[in-house]
């Protein structure tokens, strides 16, 4: 946003958004300061100055109408007038006319006083009344200065405030995170306490385990021994059942034949007792039947 400022009749940008617009103002406004009481000086000096150091024409009231200044001379000539010729006078009319001069001289003066303190007065007047609304402007420029310095420290304060609310979140969250953070770190204590516990608890363990470790290799070292023993008499006896298998199996053959000799000898016993049965049947038949008189007691011994 920019605005427009009057300044000494004159027309001046401002940039209302930056902060060099107050030195701007500043600046301004010492200008207009060192101005005014520059004028000021310079309406007193000639206000409080008597006609004669003001160096003020004096009009002629006669020849005023033409523009014409009187003047007078002091000389043997006499007076020179208005008309421009010469005034014959004495010795004693030459201070009689100095005298009349500076009278009229005075008088003009006294006359021309009030018209030169109004001239001098507006012109004061109107020096002061540019230098008031130029010190106006430049106040009213400040003003407009201060407020928008005001607005940009209010804007500050508010993105201040709004940046401390920011910072204050964080403070929580970080006081959030540490006592996080201390809870963890005691938990972790804990676990390494409760580690520390059971690295002894697995230290005696150990010790225990090769306690025990010690004893099972001695014990595998008697078990080994036995199972070696165990070994040789299982091969041991491998061997001889497999020689008493052997056996048995020629024990068997043996036992078969026998009883299959055996049956074959009972077979022949039967078939050579069936045949001499048949033999005495068929010799008794025939001898009962060319012998009746042989008594049956010659052959009582003999049983079928």
């Amino acid at each position: 946003m920019v605005s427009l400022v009057y300044l000494d009749h004159r027309y001046t940008y401002v940039a209302c958004n930056s902060d060099a617009f107050a030195c701007r103002v500043i600046l301004f406004f010492f200008v207009d300061m060192i101005r005014v009481a520059v004028i000021t000086s310079c309406v007193f000096i000639l206000v409080s100055a008597s006609p004669a150091q003001r160096q003020l024409p004096v009009k002629d009231s006669e020849g005023s109408a033409g523009g014409h200044y009187e003047s007078i001379s002091i000389g043997g000539e006499g007076h020179q007038g208005l008309g421009g010729g010469k005034i014959p006078f004495s010795a004693g009319s030459g201070l009689k006319a100095i005298a009349q001069g500076s009278a009229q001289q005075a008088t003009n003066a006294a006359a021309n006083q009030h018209t030169a303190a109004k001239q001098a007065a507006f012109t004061a007047k109107s020096s002061l009344a540019q230098a008031a609304a130029g010190a106006a402007a430049t106040a009213q420029a400040a003003l407009i200065g201060k407020q928008i310095l005001v607005n940009k420290l209010e804007q500050d304060a508010n993105e201040a405030h709004q940046a401390l609310q920011g910072e204050i979140q964080q403070l929580e969250q970080a006081k959030r995170s540490a006592e996080a953070a201390q809870q963890a770190a005691s938990l972790a204590q804990q676990q390494i306490n409760a580690l520390g516990a059971a690295a002894n608890a697995a230290q005696e363990t150990l010790i225990h385990a090769q306690q025990a470790a010690e004893e099972s290799h001695a014990e595998l070292g008697s078990q080994q021994a036995m199972v070696g023993a165990a070994k040789q008499r299982l091969s041991s006896l491998s061997h001889e059942l497999e020689a008493a298998r052997n056996d048995l199996h020629e024990t068997e053959a043996a036992a078969q034949n026998a009883q299959a000799a055996a049956h074959i000898a009972q077979s022949n016993a039967a078939n050579a007792a069936e045949s001499a049965s048949a033999a005495a049947i068929e010799s008794n038949a025939l001898g009962g039947s060319s012998d009746h008189g042989y008594s049956s007691g010659g052959d009582d011994g003999y049983h079928h």
